[in-house]
């Protein structure tokens, strides 16, 4: 039998991996647009780096999570810590792509 460990600590593992290749393609592709928040007055290219900078790290830390469980087993206090992570840096990709700390003109 496998361990539920194992089978968590996969789940997570894709997640993450999924979490990366989306921060991927909007740092590096600059696609912006695919963000549900990203407000069209707003560089792409301010949207891009930091959207899909915190996109990326989300991504690194799902994955550091899921090679930690895979190791040494499920702590409550390390998912919850990943969770609030996690929503904390979304509620930072949301402001991101709304332009929240934008200074420059975009004539898009």
């Amino acid at each position: 039998m496998v361990d539920a460990n194992v089978i968590s600590g996969t789940v997570w593992l894709l997640c993450g991996l999924a979490i990366l290749y989306l921060g991927y393609v909007i740092a590096v592709r600059g696609r912006a647009d695919l963000h549900a928040d990203y407000d069209e007055s707003v560089d792409p290219a301010y949207v891009s780096r930091w959207t899909g900078g915190t996109a990326l790290f989300m991504g690194l830390l799902v994955v550091a999570y899921a090679i930690r469980e895979l190791i040494y087993g499920f702590q409550p206090y390390a998912l919850g810590g990943l969770l609030v992570a996690l929503l904390v840096l979304s509620y930072l990709t949301k402001l991101f792509a709304r332009g929240v700390g934008y200074r420059g003109e975009y004539d898009g």
